[in-house]
């Protein structure tokens, strides 16, 4: 018999949900999210996730020593919130991507932290925003451009989503590129997204106007990442890394 894992447990809108690390990664039981998410049949919804987004563990569960769970991992519970049109839907993203997923990085548990000092934080946040006010007046229209490009909710550009892989930018590309996820039309120019990467939430493009020297308004093109890509290229990069390991120990 399988050795039952403990979850923790925290509270989100009255809500108990249960989660757990497994090989450093965080998961979540599945019946859990569903009820914040207000969807009635977890079952189902496992069915609409990738084989590596879910999985099924013993843990140790109100009382029950060794009940069987689905859990979803981090690029799963993406897959359920995009697809939930609740209101709270949007709020349980912004929790668990804002405190509980870097309080699970750092030590392994989520834990409530205390109040902080709300005087000193606005003295600073005040001190940002004429500081931010100031920047912006000297910034140039492609510096303009590049903000709106970069500075988006749930999306992060290739360069961002290298460094939330811990990888080098170009060895990053060229394994996307390899992998099949983005292309250079014609071979050269910008990168695009592949169709299939679209369609399965992964990637998008980022569109904005600029300027050009003479003036012209331009549309410029960039692709971008979703939580749930970022989310599904960790989980594949570390099985390449961990299988090219193995292939250097044999």
């Amino acid at each position: 018999m399988k050795t039952a894992i403990t979850p923790f447990t925290f509270d989100f809108e009255g809500y108990s949900v249960r989660a757990l690390t497994r090989d450093g990664l965080p998961w979540w039981v599945l019946a859990d999210v569903c009820r914040v998410l207000e969807i009635g049949n977890a079952p189902m919804a496992a069915t609409r996730l990738d084989d590596d987004e879910k999985s099924t563990i013993n843990i140790t569960d109100s009382g029950n020593l060794n009940a069987e769970r689905t859990v979803i991992n981090e690029s799963g519970l993406y897959s359920l919130v995009l697809t939930s049109r609740k209101p709270a839907a949007k709020r349980f993203k912004k929790w668990v991507t804002a405190e509980v997923l870097p309080s699970l990085r750092r030590t392994g548990t989520y834990s409530t932290q205390p109040q902080p000092d709300f005087g000193h934080v606005l003295s600073v946040a005040e001190a940002a925003i004429v500081a931010s006010q100031q920047a912006v007046q000297t910034l140039a229209p492609k510096a303009v451009a590049y903000q709106q490009l970069t500075c988006m909710d749930g999306l992060h550009t290739l360069t961002d989503t290298a460094k939330l892989c811990g990888k080098p930018r170009n060895r990053f590309l060229a394994t996307l590129e390899a992998m099949g996820w983005i292309y250079r039309p014609g071979g050269k120019g910008c990168w695009s997204a592949k169709a299939d990467k679209i369609k399965a939430g992964y990637l998008t493009h980022k569109y904005c106007d600029i300027r050009d020297a003479d003036g012209q308004l331009k549309t410029r093109s960039q692709v971008v990442v979703t939580d749930r890509g970022v989310a599904k290229l960790k989980i594949i990069l570390a099985r390449l890394e961990n299988t090219m390991l193995a292939g250097d120990a044999a």
